[in-house]
């Protein structure tokens, strides 16, 4: 394995060498997210888009008895329309989950001073390993699952066997406990896309390793975690819908959302919350517009966390050497 670097540093000093890798080589990184991210987007809209038109032009003009006569090919229609979105959602949703892994060789590459290398073939080594990467997402949504699950079961049970009160309380009580257990868990399975990526273990072998490499680097980790989180999350998504906000391209990217707010408004349920809590379909389809500018802002910035932690996960093996 070749050292990314000859000494051990700080968390800050991984963060910059982090952020120059990622800016040295931002092309590159962007690249390699535009179909994992716009197609997901892309899938989405050729989902909704389709239905849209086909509950607008075709549903709308259908008599009622009608429809419920021909419910079985009013769905299979509907099913096909969304075929095709759906298949291009999946194959971007893949490889996004692949690209999590394929950005740490290539930060590494910079790292080390090579050249980043062709984007297919750090995916194909990731794709090589696929029914081990399966396995350690399929564990990893395991434990998210199980720990968002807890409350609400919890609050069921209370409902069903206490009062209303006494279950509210112990749902507010254990979500508390699961968030915390949660934010814990995490960061002992931080490392495990960067293991996954450098070395050829088996999926349990990976969260084995994570676990014990954060046993004496927990809260460099969760600091690394927090500045990533603030740049990642908050202020460069804000800055991007600052931007956004005062240009007019805000309005055209709410025309869907206020299309599917509209129809969502006709359903008595849904209108009754609305009008509750004062909301206008339009400064609704504007903050929908605007958190999914931060959502895609974030996703593209994903290169620049991952450069940060491939250099953690080297430095972690370098003080594991030097003790």
């Amino acid at each position: 394995m070749n050292k990314v670097s000859e000494k051990p540093e700080s968390i800050f000093q991984i963060f910059f060498r982090g952020l120059f890798i990622y800016l040295k080589k931002f092309l590159p990184f962007s690249r390699a997210m535009l179909f994992p991210v716009l197609g997901q987007a892309a899938g989405i809209m050729l989902i909704l888009g389709p239905v849209y038109f086909y509950r607008q032009y075709f549903l709308m003009n259908i008599a009622v008895q009608k429809l419920q006569e021909n419910i079985i090919f009013v769905l299979l229609g509907l099913i096909l329309i969304i075929i095709p979105g759906f298949a291009v959602f999946l194959k971007a949703f893949w490889d996004y989950m692949v690209v999590m892994v394929s950005l740490n060789t290539m930060a590494a590459n910079v790292a080390e001073k090579k050249e980043i290398g062709n984007f297919k073939v750090h995916n194909d080594k990731v794709k090589l390993r696929s029914r081990d990467y399966i396995t350690l997402l399929l564990i990893l949504m395991a434990v998210w699952l199980v720990l968002i699950a807890v409350p609400f079961l919890i609050f069921a049970s209370g409902f069903i066997f206490l009062n209303k009160i006494f279950s509210t309380v112990l749902f507010g009580l254990s979500a508390l406990a699961c968030i915390i257990i949660l934010a814990v868990v995490s960061v002992y399975l931080c490392l495990s896309f960067q293991i996954f990526a450098f070395e050829n273990i088996n999926p349990l072998n990976v969260i084995k390793t994570s676990f014990k490499m954060m046993e004496t680097n927990f809260w460099r980790a969760i600091v690394l975690g927090v500045i990533l989180f603030v740049l990642t999350n908050a202020i460069v998504p804000f800055i991007f819908q600052i931007f956004v906000k005062s240009s007019s391209a805000l309005g055209y990217l709410t025309l869907p959302f206020e299309s599917y707010l509209s129809i969502l408004s006709d359903n008595p349920i849904i209108a009754a919350i609305t009008e509750q809590l004062e909301l206008f379909i339009p400064d609704l389809a504007q903050e929908l517009a605007l958190s999914l500018i931060g959502v895609i802002v974030t996703a593209f910035i994903l290169p620049l966390g991952s450069a940060c932690f491939t250099l953690f996960y080297f430095d972690i093996k370098k003080r594991s050497q030097l003790a």
